[in-house]
């Protein structure tokens, strides 16, 4: 027997003022969001310098993506 499990994830992608990139990822989003809203959301963290990375200077948009990971987890008994 197995348990099935799925995972998804939204992963906002941002690059530093130093050329570095930077990730935000959050744990099952709305399955409704839309390009427009993840770009929104984004460019409002960036203006607030919502993280203490973009404090050092600006940081721009990377890019964005929904990832899914499907899981099956074998139940064995190990003696």
């Amino acid at each position: 027997m197995s348990t099935v499990t799925t995972r998804n994830v939204l992963s906002m992608d941002f690059t530093l003022h130093d050329g570095k990139s930077k990730s935000i990822r959050i744990t099952d989003p709305t399955a409704t969001l839309t390009a427009a809203e993840v770009e929104a959301a984004m460019n409002r963290l960036v203006d607030l310098r919502a993280l203490k990375d973009f404090t050092y200077g600006p940081a721009s948009l990377k890019g964005a993506k929904t990832v899914q990971t499907v899981t099956n987890k074998f139940d064995i008994v190990v003696n």
